[in-house]
């Protein structure tokens, strides 16, 4: 990025009276800058910090202090409409590069239900959006740093975004190792329970439900968000989310997609079913040999892809997908998947899209809203953020939400870790147990818990 150049790119601008906010997009060519550089380097601005990564390597997206965006106590697609097109609005762009093509995104996404929660949730909205002021995307190596205009000053605009980049790379990020104090697996007894009792619910109407638990991590210190992040980057082929919000850190590193939209190009896909990995590489090849003609597992599958395609059915056309699935693979666990592809309707709302997906019945169950329900009364918590949709929305129109499972919930010393298993007809709850313990791994991983 030349100085002079860019500078005089910023001195011929004429400021539009009717948007607020000046984003100047900027190439990151030449500097050598990381997610944990970045992140460490705005440490004063926790609490307002997210990153979240594409496990395709598509995009890679860090924003730094929530300037603006929108919260909501409840759903309501055309509201939600209306406030993000009232966010973009407030652009006026400028680029430093011509060839550049990032545009600004909010991030966010929406609670699992709308259950009362303790104090445990209180940091994340029902639903909420943030548009960031700094803006890095290292797949399009690319930012964005918006400044209110009544606080431009375009001398030294350059030299301002150009000191911002050379103390990122100049940063060093330093690591700091805590100890387990314990760990606590929050009523499994009375879990498996439930899940005997479900058994005698589940018929031909309610077919499935997805039932979570909870283990608590305590640590002898305060966590190390630095630390953190450099163990996400520990495994490919999963999304990272990381969300501030306050004190609390949201983490997830999920392998599911709810859906993602390039291009007016809808692709999502089913994920259900799942067996876990061992560490012989011969048991595991005869395990899923065994595991595409299970039954149980199949079964669980079907009814996730079928409602999927359902639910996008309104909104879409020219639905394409495999009729037999195929084995997605992850560090500690197999699943069945199907991808799902569509072009999206000219007239859709992606808040109606967001809406009717959440949740799958791969984390929800069959029917949707009466497994939903059965989830609201029975289960011994409040999920919040766990597997609820969390992602962005680009002015662009592109977008991209994740299923947030193998997640934790960090405060503090502590980490609230979740996971949960279907159940259906024939379900052993010991099982299922057993399934849940192999979802606690990844993060168990991060926090160097195994």
């Amino acid at each position: 990025m030349d100085v002079q150049s860019s500078q005089q790119i910023i001195e011929d601008l004429t400021l539009e009276s009717n948007t607020p906010y000046l984003a100047v997009v900027f190439p990151l060519d030449g500097f050598n800058i990381t997610e944990a550089r970045i992140l460490e380097y705005f440490k004063d601005f926790r609490g307002e910090r997210y990153w979240f990564k594409s496990k395709e390597n598509m995009f890679n997206k860090i924003g730094i202090n929530y300037i603006d965006g929108f919260t909501r106590s409840s759903f309501d697609s055309n509201t939600l409409e209306e406030l993000k097109t009232t966010v973009f609005q407030k652009l006026q762009y400028i680029k430093l590069d011509e060839s550049l093509t990032m545009k600004a995104d909010i991030f966010g996404g929406m609670r699992f239900d709308d259950k009362r929660t303790s104090d445990e949730w209180m940091d994340f909205n029902m639903v909420g959006f943030h548009l960031a002021r700094w803006q890095f995307d290292l797949e399009q190596n690319a930012g964005i740093f918006i400044v209110e205009k009544d606080e431009l000053e375009k001398q030294g605009l350059v030299e301002y975004i150009l000191h911002t980049l050379e103390g990122i790379e100049r940063t060093s990020v330093k690591v700091r190792i805590s100890n387990i104090k314990s760990e606590h697996e929050i009523f499994p007894d009375e879990w498996k329970a439930l899940v005997k009792n479900t058994l005698n619910v589940l018929d031909d109407e309610f077919l499935k439900v997805v039932l979570s638990r909870q283990l608590l991590v305590r640590m002898d210190e305060n966590i190390d968000l630095n630390f953190i992040i450099n163990r996400l980057l520990d495994e490919a082929g999963t999304y990272i989310v990381y969300f501030e919000k306050n004190k609390s850190v949201f983490v997830s590193k999920t392998p599911e997609k709810l859906f993602n939209v390039f291009d007016n190009k809808l692709v999502t896909n089913a994920i259900a079913g799942s067996i876990p990995r061992m560490q012989d590489d011969t048991e595991n090849d005869e395990n899923k040999a065994e595991f595409l003609k299970d039954e149980k597992n199949l079964f669980e599958h079907i009814v996730v892809r079928d409602s999927i395609i359902s639910d996008i059915e309104p909104y879409t056309e020219d639905i394409v997908f495999n009729d037999k699935p195929s084995i997605m693979e992850n560090r500690y666990i197999y699943h069945l998947y199907t991808p799902i592809e569509a072009k999206l309707n000219e007239d859709a709302n992606i808040f109606d899209v967001l809406y009717q997906m959440h949740p799958t019945p791969a984390v929800g169950g069959l029917p949707k809203k009466r497994a939903q329900e059965y989830i609201k009364e029975n289960e011994f918590y409040t999920r919040g953020l766990y597997a609820a949709p969390l992602g962005f929305i680009s002015e662009n129109s592109d977008a991209e939400f994740v299923v947030a499972l193998r997640s934790m919930l960090i405060k503090g010393s502590s980490a609230t870790l979740f996971a949960g298993a279907g159940i259906v007809e024939g379900s052993d709850p010991e099982l299922e147990y057993v399934e849940t313990m192999t979802k606690f791994r990844p993060m168990l991983n991060v926090l160097e818990a195994l």
